[in-house]
């Protein structure tokens, strides 16, 4: 053999070595982040590296710090990409296992880092990325948009498998009447067990456990306000078909759980003025209560309004004695019962007194049981 005819050969056998190698390398992924200030992402440093026994699964851990935050927009944010920073080769917010992702929002309601995740915190992140299904994990602690109640109750109920937080499977809480306390109206079949009941805690946020491939519960309590977890769980055991109310109160932690019925009436907590000045708010904290006075059946308190600017008759108020809770085409909900005006008469749907004022007043208003009828000075 020749030694130009050596060479060639040398060459295309090269050539082929070079092609399985990287073939069998596979594909590349890099992070795109604010940690190197946003460098290409090959030429970064940050490379992921194949996870052993889990084909198509890549991962890195990275200090996030106060040496590497944003200058701008301070925090932190990553994309995982290809290498570059071509759209069809990053990944960020919308292939985010939890959702909504995690995102930095200005003062003036603008969604800072072009669709990179956000980490607000200091910390060591463990990244992980599912390049079969170009889906991101990593083991922030995500807080759900609001609380809610998980356990061993879904199959039962018809919402998917037993503990899981999912939306539309977990019991999500609202706070309904703006006053900080979230709440929800869940009907629950009968425990068929021997057991204490349907085991549950009111979760707070989650977190990708990056060792067993899952989301857990992060910060939970149980109903009592303690820390749960850890096996720790509160119980509800209905004797036959039951629709409870619960109540999450995000300042004790504890969560009320109270049986409601279909129809029931129940007295509010006093003579509570309502209206159009106030969101139509009767139930929860917001609710305006009059105060028993000395004399038997006589309630007392005072309403500031500010100048109506309206063209209508004036602001809509209402006394409100009672509620009444409904479970129909329109939801499970209280409603109000017994109401009246301020001369004293039933008010019924879309009747109301009203109050017009034209600058700012304080109102004293001074409700009469026995008449119904509530006077008021100014």
């Amino acid at each position: 053999m020749t030694h130009a005819r050596w060479f060639k050969v040398m060459i295309v056998s090269l050539l082929l070595v070079n092609a399985v190698c990287l073939f069998a390398a596979g594909p590349r992924y890099f992070l795109g982040t604010s940690a190197n200030g946003y460098q290409v992402p090959k030429d970064g440093g940050f490379e992921l590296m194949p996870i052993p026994g889990r084909d198509g699964w890549y991962t890195i851990t990275i200090d996030f710090n106060e040496d590497n935050r944003d200058p701008m927009y301070d925090g932190h944010y990553y994309k995982v990409t290809d290498g570059t920073w071509s759209a069809g080769g990053s990944w960020g917010t919308d292939h985010y296992a939890f959702q909504p992702a995690p995102v930095m929002v200005t003062p003036d309601g603008q969604v800072a880092g072009l669709g990179s995740i956000y980490i607000k915190e200091n910390t060591k992140l463990t990244i992980l990325f599912d390049a079969n299904t170009k889906t991101i994990y990593d083991n922030a602690i995500q807080a759900f948009p609001t609380p809610r109640i998980y356990g061993n109750f879904n199959a039962a109920m018809g919402r998917g498998p037993d503990w899981s937080m999912k939306d539309g499977e977990a019991l999500d809480l609202v706070d309904i009447y703006g006053d900080g306390i979230y709440r929800g109206f869940y009907t629950f079949p009968a425990f068929p067990g021997e057991g204490e009941g349907y085991m549950m805690a009111t979760v707070l946020s989650t977190r990708f456990d990056t060792t067993w491939y899952v989301f857990g519960a992060s910060e939970q309590f149980l109903f009592d306000g303690n820390a749960g977890g850890m096996g720790k769980v509160s119980y509800l055991k209905p004797a036959e078909e039951t629709t409870y109310e619960f109540a999450f109160d995000p300042k004790t932690k504890v969560t009320t759980v109270s049986s409601v019925i279909s129809g029931n009436v129940a007295a509010l907590p006093g003579p509570t003025v309502y209206g159009d000045f106030n969101g139509w708010v009767v139930f929860g904290e917001n609710g305006i209560i009059l105060q028993k006075t000395e004399q038997e059946g006589v309630f007392r308190g005072t309403l500031t309004l500010p100048a109506y600017q309206g063209e209508g008759e004036g602001y809509m108020i209402l006394i409100a004695l009672s509620k009444k809770f409904y479970d129909d085409q329109w939801g499970k909900r209280w409603g109000v019962e017994e109401q009246y005006k301020l001369d004293g008469t039933p008010a019924g749907f879309g009747q109301a007194s009203f109050l017009k004022p034209d600058c700012e007043t304080v109102y004293t208003l001074v409700y009469d049981a026995s008449t119904h009828v509530t006077t008021i000075t100014n």
